[in-house]
């Protein structure tokens, strides 16, 4: 099966190729050793319109497909995860939550910037004592007048330190569970809400990660995202469009460590020949071939389902699940492969090794996917409540 892409596609591809190795390699490796975020870059992509994909024309977008999202976070990510997901999230965490819940005033305000990259935003759903459980929300939201007061602590979110915007997911009403949690914008500098960065993180070093704090943080109704009862379901959608872009960053990360073993057992010679023709070197990298190409037709599934608007779930927890499982083989062998200079950020193989950890718990961890699979197969829940 080969995918047949549009010249829209093409086009978005390629450029997105071309802007990565002129703009996102050169300072890869600098990034990563300072944990430095990159401002300059998110500007450059919202002026190449790469944030605008999947965006309505009516709010600056082009109103493209997700296998277009795709195609773009792979070649971001081949040369550095990093960006990749701040790439992706800027769409399904940013864009999204608004677009999915928000009124049109809300629309006008946030997502056209978000497309142009002169907002950043974050969604913060994860807390100290709930992960995968995302419906035990303890951060707590009660009405006051015409405002809401929010209180509660978020960790590990993606932007939460760079972010002109949260979307935050609190709970108004804990004997309604699930029924009562709702989604909220904050804006930066509300007073009561503030933020604190994650440091000397393994890997995705260049994208921020951190805290956010609110103290009887007070924001306007209209600041509500859509209605009481329904924020779950706007965070899991949005997550779930999260989940599909990782499962394509997987790819970029494979392909990247293919690419760099083949050139690197062309070049490296042991014995007067290249190490390539050792049959051992080659079977890895046969295995690498057959993991890539499996990975690619996983994605294209994903991508065929969500932009015929039929179900995915299924399809893109495959996805994701067997495709970092692979990158994780693949940095693991490109790391090999490249002997002891695979062992230091000579290479990007080293960088990609650590970088593609991350994506085992977040987005739903790997065990997640297993369960949603699992019950898909099944029609058996697998946690009981």
């Amino acid at each position: 099966m080969e995918l047949e892409l549009t010249k829209e596609q093409t086009m978005f591809r390629d450029m997105a190729k071309e802007f990565a190795q002129r703009e996102i390699s050169p300072s890869c490796k600098e990034r990563d050793r300072e944990g430095k975020f990159f401002p300059d870059l998110m500007r450059k992509m919202g002026e190449q319109g790469l944030f605008a994909i999947k965006i309505p024309k009516e709010y600056g977008g082009f109103d493209l497909d997700w296998t277009t999202m795709g195609l773009v976070a792979e070649e971001i990510s081949c040369v550095d995860f990093s960006v990749g997901i701040t790439y992706f999230i800027q769409t399904s965490l940013e864009a999204m939550p608004v677009l999915t819940a928000g009124t049109e005033e809300q629309k006008k305000k946030y997502v056209p910037a978000v497309a142009q990259g002169k907002m950043i935003g974050c969604t913060a759903a994860v807390e100290p004592n709930v992960g995968s459980d995302a419906t035990a929300v303890e951060t707590s939201a009660v009405r006051d007048g015409d405002y809401w007061v929010l209180n509660g602590n978020k960790t590990w979110i993606t932007n939460a330190t760079v972010a002109d915007f949260a979307v935050v997911v609190a709970q108004t009403d804990k004997t309604k569970a699930h029924k009562g949690i709702a989604t909220f914008i904050v804006d930066k500098g509300t007073p009561g809400f503030s933020s604190m960065k994650i440091e000397n993180k393994l890997g995705c070093r260049s994208s921020d990660t951190g805290q956010l704090f609110f103290r009887d943080c007070r924001i306007p109704l209209s600041n509500q995202l859509g209605p009481v009862g329904k924020g779950m379901s706007t965070a899991l959608t949005c997550i779930e469009h999260t989940r599909f872009g990782i499962s394509w960053m997987a790819l970029g990360v494979t392909r990247a460590c293919l690419e760099a073993s083949v050139k690197y057992c062309q070049e490296r010679k042991q014995f007067g020949k290249p190490i390539g023709s050792f049959q051992l070197v080659q079977e890895r990298i046969a295995d690498m071939v057959v993991d890539y190409e499996a990975s690619r037709l996983l994605c294209c599934q994903a991508a065929y389902n969500k932009d015929k608007g039929v179900p995915s779930s299924r399809e893109v927890s495959i996805a994701k699940y067997h495709n970092i499982e692979v990158a994780v083989r693949a940095t693991k062998t490109a790391v090999e492969l490249h002997g002891a200079y695979g062992y230091t950020d000579d290479f990007p193989v080293e960088r990609f090794y650590r970088d593609i950890i991350g994506p085992l718990i977040f987005g739903g961890t790997a065990n997640v996917q297993r369960l949603l699979i699992g019950r898909s197969a099944l029609g058996i829940d697998a946690i009981s409540r």
